[in-house]
């Protein structure tokens, strides 16, 4: 059924297109108007091609107009008709005619003939040559260019299709898809047969259209205008009295021979080829000249005068400027290096001796800024023996822990230390007691002597304490410790393991009696390795030495 009634639709499209064509006097006698020489198209057998009809208004203009179309193959002596069914080889629509796979019988004259009015028409008439394989005949042209930066693919220009480039019949990598193929920096290597193939669509069947062209690359036959490569403009080179210098002058002109081209040397307006003193050398490659001159005892005169190279052609004249400057002496700059080095070696030392008074005093700006609660009650807690000491060292260790470092680090700079024998109440569980004011201490301050002893009984309290408090720095990394020693030690072998150990890490400060002023280095050093002052503590303290005085108050 379906057959049948598609038999009958080709049936009612060839009578629709009989009384049209008859209408129109496709039977008649008119003769119709014939058009300019005929074009000749060449193609590859294997191919599609889409031809529309060759001159542009018979292509455009489609509407009220009627087309038929002929052919005259050179297999047979008379003029055939050629169908519109979409599913013959050969076919056209409208101004288009359409060759699928072509073969060396399709070689032949191919007539359009248009009815753009009624009772007037015209032919146009297109040569196809079919080839069976590749043939310079093929190429559409040649560019003969100097520069080639593009190439355009003429076919599929009325067809939608993608295009893909060859060069000598390899594929082009990493080219961009389009109907343009660029080149980049053109030069000998790109000369060849470029091919485009267009891959298009009929009625869901993919057809390959092709077009190739020869590219040649002509050298350049140009002079260019006249380029200094060397030396640069208004350059200087130094020279010695009585040296010999060279001064080398090359200018591009381009790849042929300039008869009008030269280049010479200028001494202050004067020409130096044949002067005494003075030799020049030319020479000439690949469209460059080049003109040395030597100088071969340089003098005062040359010292104070201007050089040129001058370039001409027939066009105009260029020149670059050469000055010679005598060797300037080393010694200021020697002199100008120890200073500079003398000033950094002494802003270093400066910001090495100050560096810890500007800590601390940045420390007090960003503290008052950005203070916070910790909890803690103590800024540091006390750690030394008070057991098993000689009698200097025990007068030591007691003018120190009970005047010096509470006068300075309390008084003077409010710090809150804990001090066994002085913050202690009597009947405290002193083993509780030693627990909770170490947690509550910001600090260890340990004090080493020379009479301490690692074989303190462990039962005593400054054994404990001290115990407490290396577990707390130690192990659990909680407190930081601050050692100071009390006169000089030879060696720390008669300290407990926890202490050597610290040692080992941070060297200990080292107090030398009578050393009780708040501003030396080794309370600034202690202030350091102290926690800042809370600001409240800070101004009370001030405002305690403002309303100090008598001989007591410390400056």
């Amino acid at each position: 059924m379906m057959r049948k009634m598609m038999m009958m639709l080709q049936i009612i499209l060839l009578l629709t297109n009989s009384v049209l064509v008859s209408s129109y006097g496709l039977n008649s006698t008119v003769q119709c108007e014939r058009g300019d020489a005929s074009e000749t198209q060449e193609v590859r057998a294997g191919e599609s091609v889409f031809l529309p009809c060759p001159n542009l208004q018979c292509f455009e203009e489609t509407v009220n107009t009627t087309y038929v179309w002929f052919r005259n193959l050179s297999t047979i002596k008379q003029v055939e008709r050629i169908g519109t069914e979409e599913s013959e080889r050969i076919h056209y629509h409208q101004s288009v005619l359409y060759i699928l796979w072509l073969n060396l019988n399709d070689t032949g004259r191919y007539i359009t003939r248009w009815w753009y009015e009624k009772g007037q028409c015209a032919e146009f008439e297109t040569d196809v040559v079919v080839y069976e394989e590749f043939s310079t005949n093929l190429l559409y042209d040649t560019l003969p260019e100097q520069v080639v930066s593009r190439i355009n693919c003429p076919v599929c220009e009325d067809e939608q299709g993608s295009i893909i480039w060859y060069k000598d019949f390899s594929l082009i990598p990493n080219q961009e898809p389009g109907k343009v193929l660029r080149i980049q920096n053109s030069s000998k290597e790109s000369e060849g047969i470029y091919t485009c193939v267009c891959t298009w669509e009929h009625h869901g069947i993919k057809h390959n259209s092709s077009s190739s062209r020869r590219v040649t690359i002509s050298p350049q036959t140009i002079s260019s205008p006249p380029k200094f490569l060397l030396p640069i403009n208004n350059s200087i080179v130094i020279a010695d009295v009585g040296s010999e210098v060279i001064l080398n002058c090359s200018v591009f002109y381009g790849l042929t021979v300039c008869d009008q081209c030269s280049i010479y040397w200028e001494k202050n307006g004067l020409m130096l080829d044949g002067l005494n003193g003075y030799k020049l050398k030319y020479r000439e490659t690949d469209g460059t000249i080049q003109s040395v001159l030597t100088i071969t005892k340089v003098s005062e005169s040359d010292l104070h005068s201007e050089f040129h190279c001058k370039a001409t052609d027939s066009i105009k004249v260029i020149f670059v400027s050469v000055t010679l400057n005598s060797r300037a002496s080393v010694l200021p700059v020697i002199l100008a290096c120890i200073c500079t080095f003398l000033v950094f070696l002494l802003v270093g030392g400066m910001l090495k001796w100050f560096s810890l008074d500007l800590v601390l005093f940045l420390r007090e700006i960003f503290i008052k800024l950005y203070s916070k609660e910790d909890g803690k009650l103590y800024d540091a807690y006390v750690i030394y023996q008070r057991n098993n000491l000689d009698e200097m060292t025990s007068k030591t260790v007691s003018d120190f822990v009970s005047g010096s470092l509470p006068k300075v680090l309390e008084s003077y700079y409010g710090f809150k230390l804990f001090i066994h024998g002085r913050d202690d109440l009597p009947g405290e569980d002193c083993m509780n007691l030693i627990e909770t004011k170490i947690q509550l201490s910001r600090r260890l301050i340990i004090i080493l002597t020379l009479g301490a002893s690692a074989e303190i009984s462990s039962n005593s309290p400054e054994a404990y304490d001290l115990q407490v408090g290396l577990h707390q720095a130690l192990v659990q990394g909680e407190t930081g410790v601050i050692l100071i020693q009390l006169g000089k030690m030879q060696d720390y072998t008669h300290l407990s393991l926890g202490l050597q150990h610290l040692l080992r890490q941070n060297s200990p400060l080292l107090w030398r009696d009578g050393e009780s002023s708040p501003n030396s280095r080794f309370w600034k050093r202690v202030r350091y390795q102290m926690p800042a002052v809370s600001s409240y503590q800070s101004s009370r303290v001030k405002s305690r030495s403002m309303t100090a005085s008598g001989p007591g108050l410390l400056v």
